[in-house]
This record gives C-alpha cells, structure tokens and sequence, in this order.
C-alpha cells in the first residue's frame, strides 16, 4: 500500500526564517527539575518592546516558552514550535458540582493542532484528519485546496525578537472557547459562563508537553449560584515518526478511527480503519522475532492514587500487572508496570506524562478508561481510569444477589476484604482493558453452554465468560452446594479471548510488511481461531437488543435454562432477605436497596431471553462464508423465549411483586405495575416488528411472520380470556398494556415521552456500571456502533395493530359477562375504551 499523506498546510504557512532562540543572559534564573524558572529584573531606559512586555513576568522553558504574571499568560515561539503537532485535552482537576464531572474526567474530546503565522498573527489550525489522500496521487492539488486545516484561534503577534513571535493566550484559556469547552450542553442550558472569576491559576512547562491551570466560573441564569471548576488543559508535543497503523478488523474488539481515502487506483472513496493501540518496541529486535520474551523501550506504567485504602491497594496493582500475562502472549515481558502515587512534590497526576489511576468520591457507581490518543496514527500516548467511589456499593450488591444463595460469605453488609478484593480486580482489570485499546465483548459470555457454569473443572479455568471486557459480572447460575464443590463464581483473571485480542493488536509482524499486507496476516490468526466460539467478538448494543448473542450481565447460550436457574437463587436470597441483611433497630433503607438489586437482576434476566424475540445475529461474516451478515433467531426459539417471558410475568405476584413487603419497604405498587405493563407492552415494539416482519418475508417456514408472531402473542398475553377464565391483576395489567401498545402503533394514540417502552421497567432500580471507556468523535463513535433496523413501515404497523385491536374487541364483546365481577368490569371497559379509538 502507498504511504499516505494526510494534509498539512503548516508547510506553507511557516516563515522562511532561522530563530534563534531568546538571549536570557540579562536575566536572574533558577534551575528547577525538569524545567528552568527566571524572573527578568527591571529593563533599563532603554528597553525594547520584548522587554516592556515581558517586564516583571517569571519565565519557563520546556516544550514552549511561556511567562506568566498574575493571571496573564504569554507564550514565545521559536521555530522549532511550527514544527510539530499537538494534542491540547481539557480535564477536571477539581470541581465544585459533579454534575459536570469528576476530577480528573476527560471534558471533551483533544484537539489535534498546529501553530502557523504570517509574522501578523499567530494561527492555531485544527488538523483535518478524516480525509486523505496517497502521496503522489495526482488529486493531491485539489484535496490541498478542499480540504485545508481550519484556523480555530488567532492570536496578534506582541513582540518579535530574535526571530521569535511572543503571543498573548490568556483569553484563549481563561474564556469559554467552544472547541475547548468542558461545559456539556446540558450545563449549558442553565449556566452561563462567569468570566469575573475565571482566571490561570498555574503553568508547569516540560520538555515535551505544557500543563495550564485555569479557573472556570459558572452562574445559574435564574438563582445565581455558582459552579467552579478547576481544569487542567494539557498540550502534548505529538511525536515527529508516527507510529505504524494497524488497520481495524471488526471480529476483533479494538477501538478505532477511520480515514476517508481519496485514491484513484480505486474507483469510489474508500474507507479504512485502524485501532489505538500503545506504541511497544522491544529492546532488542532480533530477540524478539526469534520467539523470546523481550522488554520493551518504554513500558505501559500507571500510577495508582493513594486515596485508595490501604486494604484494596495490592488488589488494584495486581489487577492491573494481571495484563503481563496478555502481553507475554504477544512477545512482550514486564510490557506493564503499576506504582503507587510518588511521594514527590513535583509528581503531579494531572500532568499528561503520567498515566493514572484515580479515585473519585462520588456517589454514581461507576467506572471508566479513557485514553488519550493520537489521531493520526491511533497510538496510545497516555491514560486515565477513574474509579468511582461508589462502584463499591454496585460490585458488592452484584455479588450479594447473583451469588448470595450459595456463597455464605456474601451474606454481610460489608464483605470480608478477600471477597470483595476478589471483585474489585476484576473492576479494575476492565478497566485497564479500556486503556490498552479493547472495546467491550458483550458477545464472550454466549460462548458457554450453560451447564458448565456449574462444572467445578471449568468455571476454574475459564470463570464466568472468556473476556474481562463483557458484562458477565458473576456466576449467577451456580446452585446451592456448587460452590463447595468448587465451582468458581468470579470472573477469570484474564479470559483466553483477552489474551488473544492482545496479542492480535500488539505482536509485531517481521518482514517490513505495510499495514494492509499485515491485514492478511492479521485475519489468518482469525480465521485460525473461527470455529472456537470463546474467541468471537460481539460489539456492545446501545438501547436497543437485535442481536440476542451480544447482551450485558447474561451468561451462557441459553437465556430460559440460564434464567431459570438465576430465579432460583433470586427466590432463596428474597426469602432470606431479612434475615440475613437486616439490622434490629436500623431504617429499611438497606433492605430497599438489596430488593431494588433483585428487582433488577430478575429484569435482566427477563431482557436476556426478551431479545431472542426479534432477535438478528450479527456473524461478521465475510464473502464466501456461510450465512449473511445478519442471521434471524428461529421462530421455534423466539416463540420459546416470548412465552417463557410472559410466564414469568404472570408468575412475578405470587414470588418477587408481593404487595404487602412492598410496603413494607417503603415502596408503591405502581414500580410493580411498571414492570408487568412494560415487559407485555415491549412485545409490540416497532423495531421489533421490523425484524420479525424481515424474518418472514426471507423464510417463512423457518422465521416468524408478521401475522404467525402477532397471533401467537395475541394467545400468550389473552390465554385466560380465551379460555374463559377469570382474570387476576396480572393479566389485566397485560392486557391493558398490550392494548396500549397496539393502540399506539395503530396512531389512535401518541405515543409516551420518548417513544413506546422497549425495555423492563426500572422503577425501583437504576443504577448500573455503564462503563464510560473512551472519549471519541462523533465520526469515530459511528464505526463502533451495531446498525440500528428502523420501525416497522407506518401502514404495515397501523394494519397489523388495527387488526389486532379488533380481534381483542370481538374476544371482549364474547367474553364481557364471563369470569368474576372484576374481569367482566374490565372486558367492558376495554370494549369502550377500544370503540372509542376507533371512532377518532
């Protein structure tokens, strides 16, 4: 392949001139670690005007110049400065409300820039990376001329001595620029920007980046009150020799970028993609392609924060050294190394050099591993995972329901330190996982079969699910006396598909191969492993479940057998929930937090089996192999799945949804009605119509009709009506939301805020880990999301409903003086109710 030129004007822009660099003869300095301070003396009568400007400033050389004077901020560039790329990423260092963040989160995505001047001012050009052209492609002139780097910031030239151009940045900083912005559009709406009290608190000059302490102000349009943030803006020198690209591979989990390449060997604009990965070069190279184990030039080191208690520190090293073993795999010895925060005042972790693990009280349990990366070549150049305080209560809740009927030692407010460090590695190793590059496998779980979830041998081995990336928390299937007998009920240190991905995104190829020639390498190794599910990838779902094999928090390749084993030990741990959880004398508070968890773990198990109706696996296929790219669940396995859901509805009363205990927790029913009334109401969703409706019209005698799936939902959710039975409350709150739904995608009604509910109502749970792992544009984002299928065609859903509708008016009108007093008061009211909508 062609080496590709990603255009640059800043050739064009940089003046024909030899800088020299500024005399500092005249001046009183300090040396310092890592930098040199000076404060000029007062000039003399004869003073240039780069003296007058710089009068009574301190001084500091690294990557730039800079002086700096209460609050006033001026940098000096010399030639080496037009030179280079940067990368500029705005972060919190401290905030007064975590509405907008946390302290160290990542505020909006880097800006990749260069410097450029006409001696009148000088330009910060944003570095247009989407599109690029071959070297030497006849199209080069005209690429140059449509696609130019865009001037983002212009600043006037103060002062030009010695060659070098002095500028003023301090509004460029202390001001709210859009481009650099941490101010998310929801903030924005009640704030307003306070410039009174936005001021630079600090500058650290090193010799490959520089670091801006800035104060941020906020006032509420309505009340006034005030928001501070302290930010951290970091300006990375981008290195000269970009790292290879290794292009992306969508079996293989990597987060990526995309290149829109203008070439005319091809006939069309072609796209490409290649992942983030670490830059990691062995010591010795001949070694290294012998098959030895080799250091690498500079090794992956993460910093870990010394407000993490002393009792969880260990853990959260070892969860983070636990990717030697991957890396090791790929060639690479002691590749990552973990050190608590330095006891040294210049330490300092906002500083970019310096990848770090933080702690943030805050009360969201979460977790997340951004990365900072450069995006001309998608190497890794620095990382932060910021560990939420609260993640505590979410692993520990995790834990106590998924395996509390079988694990007596989860059975306690506060877990023994070994249990829970058992929990928290695997957070941590996540985590890190995002840092190296790796997007979530939400398809690794589906690899098992169930039943080896209760195989001592196995769960020892392989843990939960071959990949740390999924959401398969704990082994939820396990039952009473499996755990005595060894079945493991953690996730593995590292799952063979992690070791895999690493070693597919890190080893070296010999040869001097160009990355579309290591492509093919690349795809040998998957096809090697193709026939092995543990090694399949599936990409994370967002909102909407098509493909059934890729959820979050499932285990095992079957949902019903797999559910039915986590209700189980759902219905043990309710039972005892008192019992073993209460405290005499405290508030209900816990305990309504403990069923809140259950409440939603059986959800989950609900949605899993929930997303084989309708469901479509992705296969990643490629041309020639068989099946498509998309393939359609089996209409005998999604009938399975919708009755196996609505059964469980039904059953939820006499179990889970037990009004008396309700109350007694300090809930209302109406949580319990969310959750029958939704799991029924789903069951229409148009999005799930559209696939079912697809399934039909491929093939019809093995995939669900249109009509074939409406009626037999119609015969589930309607069975006791039809049947001539009475109706408890169960069935009427699934039938009214059946109605409601049908009624809806008929148009007779508009439908509830934000659309028709497609999921399992969350009314007394809603906190989850919902790992926010990477901070990328909204080009990037769109490569790494699954195709969403759209709503049923309008006619088609407002036939198929109106049909329907009349099917359960005419069921009604025959069963309206059947069953006891309350189901026939409600069949009469639904006839009207139905009647009326059909006159509107």
């Amino acid at each position: 392949m062609r080496k590709l030129l990603l255009v640059s004007l800043a050739a064009f822009c940089i003046p024909m001139l030899v800088f020299a660099g500024p005399k500092s003869d005249k001046k009183t300095t300090k040396k310092k670690k890592g930098k040199t301070e000076a404060v000029t003396p007062p000039a003399d009568p004869k003073k240039t005007e780069y003296d007058k400007l710089i009068e009574g400033m301190k001084r500091q050389e690294g990557m730039l110049c800079a002086y700096t004077k209460e609050g006033k901020l001026l940098l000096e560039l010399g030639s080496e400065a037009f030179k280079h790329d940067y990368l500029l990423a705005t972060r919190l260092a401290e905030t007064s409300n975590t509405g907008v963040g946390v302290a160290g989160q990542m505020q909006c995505e880097p800006l990749c820039f260069y410097f450029s001047t006409d001696s009148i001012n000088v330009y910060i050009h944003q570095r247009q990376l989407v599109f690029a052209v071959p070297e030497g492609d006849p199209v080069l002139p005209s690429f140059h001329k449509n696609f130019t780097n865009p001037v983002v910031a212009a600043f006037k030239v103060k002062s030009k001595y010695q060659g070098n151009l002095t500028i003023d940045v301090t509004d460029f900083f202390t001001t709210d620029q859009r481009i650099i912005s941490p101010i998310h559009d929801g903030i924005r709406k009640s704030y307003s920007f306070a410039p009174d009290a936005s001021i630079i608190k600090g500058v650290k000059l090193f010799p490959s980046n520089m670091e801006v302490r800035t104060q941020m102000n906020l006032r509420n349009n309505q009340n006034g009150q005030c928001i501070t943030l302290m930010l951290n803006r970091s300006i990375l020198q981008l290195p000269d020799t970009l790292m290879e690209q290794r292009f992306q591979d969508n079996r293989v989990g990597y987060f990526h970028s995309f290149r829109n390449l203008f070439d005319t060997q091809e006939d069309k604009v072609t796209t490409y993609n290649f992942i983030h990965r670490w830059r990691l070069e062995p010591k010795d190279r001949e070694a290294y392609f012998r098959g030895e184990l080799v250091e690498p030039i500079k090794p992956i080191v993460f910093y870990v924060d010394t407000a993490f208690p002393q009792k969880w520190r260990e853990t959260i090293i070892q969860g983070i050294l636990d990717w030697n073993t991957a890396f090791e795999a790929a060639g690479f010895k002691n590749a990552v190394q973990a050190k608590m925060y330095p006891n040294d005042p210049n330490f300092d972790p906002d500083d970019m050099r310096y990848s770090c693990v933080k702690y943030a009280t805050y009360a969201i349990p979460n977790a997340m591993g951004p990365s900072y990366v450069d995006p001309r070549s998608g190497e890794i150049l620095t990382a932060d995972v910021i560990w939420y305080h609260n993640v505590i209560q979410l692993v520990h809740n995790w834990r106590f329901v998924q395996t509390g009927a079988v694990d007596k030692r989860v059975r306690a407010n506060v877990f023994p330190d070994d249990v829970m460090c058992e929990s928290l590695r695997y957070v941590i190793s996540h985590e890190i996982g995002h840092t190296l590059g790796l997007l979530h496998n939400m398809g690794a779980s589906h690899s098992y079969p169930v039943e080896k979830l209760r195989d001592p041998a196995f769960t020892q081995k392989y843990g939960t699910t071959p990949s740390i990336m999924d959401y398969a928390r704990n082994n939820y299937v396990a039952q009473p006396g499996d755990f005595e007998k060894g079945v493991r009920l953690t996730p593995p240190i590292l799952g063979v598909y992690d070791i895999y991905a690493i070693n597919w995104g890190y080893r070296l190829i010999p040869g001097n191969k160009t990355p579309k020639e290591q492509s093919k390498v690349l795809a040998k190794w998957i096809e090697e492993k193709a026939g092995d599910p543990m090694y399949q990838f599936g990409l994370q779902q967002m909102g909407i479940i098509e493909d059934p094999t890729a959820q979050t928090e499932d285990l095992g390749n079957d949902p019903i057998k797999a559910g039915d084993y986590g209700i189980s030990n759902l219905k043990i741990v309710y039972k005892n929930l008192e019992d073993w959880m209460g405290v005499k004398g405290d508030t209900y508070q816990d305990l309504k937090d403990y069923f809140a968890s259950i409440v939603g773990q059986y959800s989950n198990y609900l949605g899993h089996t929930l997303g084989y109706v309708g469901g479509v696996v992705y296969t990643y296929n490629r041309v020639g192999e068989k099946d498509g790219v998309r393939v359609f669940v089996p209409k005998s396995q999604q009938s399975a799945s919708m009755k196996w859901v609505v059964s469980q509805l039904r059953e939820a009363n006499n179990w889970l949804i037990i009004p008396e205990k309700i109350i007694r927790f300090g809930f209302d029913l109406n949580g319990a009605d969310g959750l029958i009334q939704g799991g029924a109401a789903t069951l229409y969703d148009a999005r799930r119509l559209q696939r079912i409706y697809e399934g039909g019209v491929v093939d019809a005698k093995n995939n669900y009709t249109l009509t074939s799936y409406l009626d037999d939902v119609y015969r589930t959710i309607f069975q006791s009506t039809i049947a001539g039975q009475a109706l408890n409350y169960t069935e009427m709150k699934m039938q009214a939301a059946a109605i409601e739904a049908l009624a809806t995608n008929a148009g007779f009604i508009q439908p509830p805020m934000g659309g028709l509910r497609i999921g399992l109502a969350d009314s007394f749970y809603s906190e989850k880990w919902r790992c926010c792992c990477s901070a990328a544009s909204e080009e990037q984002s769109a490569t790494m999301r699954m195709p969403v299928i759209p709503p049923l065609n309008q006619k088609l859903l407002q036939s198929s409903s109106f049909g329907q509708l009349q099917k359960i008016l005419q069921l009604y009108k025959a069963n309206s003086s059947v069953g006891n007093q309350e189901s026939r008061d409600f069949y009469r009211f639904q006839i009207q109710y139905i009647e009326r909508l059909m006159k509107k």
